[in-house]
């Protein structure tokens, strides 16, 4: 007859300060690369909204977009006794994050600059993330309902999700019926001062938000 294994010995948690870069709480170091990226594009659309934003940054902001409100959704482990990213409380890099862009958002409305993508394209990136920022707030207040005993109806679910598949359709569709064109553009029918694919792509992007 065997011999019982012994019980595997506790580990005591390392002190975060021994464990993460420069001795910073964890996500420090995210919460500093999200901020200069998001403040740079930030002075972009206010200082430079006739023109775009450059894709690596747009590409860049979208990837940490989804770690932010996608990923991070996922409680995660927090070492006892570990603030929060650069000591602030826990959540408080997503509301900067948040707030940064509908300061922006409000400006540039009120400015009229909604009025004119094709003169300020860099509101074409903004209605995208508008759209995705919205999604999350729908998301936020349909779990505030849900903890309080009152569901989103199917038939809400359902709304949602068939604009969504809709909208990548005409996308899509729009997208492959020009693709040898050149150069490529977008098609001229407009909704409101925006192209069709701008719009359909700010509906997906808000289902992803909503979904996040």
């Amino acid at each position: 007859m065997s011999a019982p294994t012994p019980a595997p010995a506790s580990v005591q948690p390392k002190d975060w300060r021994a464990v993460h870069a420069f001795g910073l709480p964890d996500g420090s170091i995210r919460a500093i690369l999200a901020v200069a990226i998001f403040a740079t594009i930030w002075a972009l659309l206010v200082r430079r909204s006739e023109h775009e934003v450059p894709d690596y940054l747009r590409n860049l902001m979208f990837i940490i977009m989804g770690h932010y409100f996608a990923v991070r959704r996922t409680p995660v482990l927090v070492t006892e006794g570990q603030p929060g990213p650069l000591f602030l409380p826990h959540g408080t890099i997503r509301w900067i994050l948040f707030a940064g862009f509908a300061y922006v958002a409000v400006m540039m409305f009120r400015e009229g600059r909604f009025r004119d993508p094709a003169g300020n394209p860099g509101v074409v990136t903004l209605l995208l993330i508008v759209g995705f920022l919205l999604g999350v707030l729908a998301a936020r207040w349909g779990e505030l309902r849900t903890r309080r005993g009152h569901p989103t109806p199917r038939w809400v679910e359902d709304v949602r999700a068939g604009s969504a598949l809709v909208a990548a359709a005409v996308l899509v569709i729009l997208i492959w019926t020009r693709m040898d064109a050149e150069p490529f553009e977008d098609s001229k029918v407009r909704l409101g001062p925006f192209s069709v694919e701008n719009v359909m792509s700010a509906i997906v992007g808000f289902y992803f938000g909503s979904r996040s």
